[in-house]
């Protein structure tokens, strides 16, 4: 990430880790997918999870965008792990742009996560 100026602790550790990006590994239990994108605004987002018994087993990503997205994606989807499936996906997407220190410029970027979430929604509503 060139000039890091801007981007809290937090951002830089979760895009230089990008923890739970890439494909969703082989298990048991039902895959779901949930996509959405905005070209226009440099955002794309791609998440998949696994349900087993009600409970989101796993989850994952592919995002291109800036690094406040990539961060908000990854904290995402580390939080959907573990959670019912009836709730899982009550992520509040304004709530991690206040958490990440996302600035006004780039919320638009962070609400194509919330379409994603809602077209996951959707899918894991299809799996139930």
């Amino acid at each position: 990430m060139s000039g890091d100026r801007g981007y809290s602790e937090e951002v830089r550790r979760l895009f230089a880790g990008a923890p739970r990006s890439g494909p969703l590994p082989p298990g048991p239990g039902t895959s779901c997918r949930g996509e959405a994108e905005a070209l226009d605004r440099g955002a794309w987002v791609r998440l998949d999870l696994r349900l087993q018994d009600g409970i989101v087993a796993d989850a994952r990503f592919y995002a291109w965008g800036c690094p406040h997205l990539i961060a908000a994606c990854a904290l995402a989807t580390e939080r959907l792990v573990g959670q019912p499936a009836p709730g899982a996906l009550r992520i509040d997407p304004a709530g991690l742009a206040r958490e990440l220190g996302v600035p006004a410029a780039k919320l638009g970027r962070l609400l194509v996560l919330e379409d994603a979430l809602s077209r996951l929604a959707a899918g894991m509503g299809e799996a139930l």
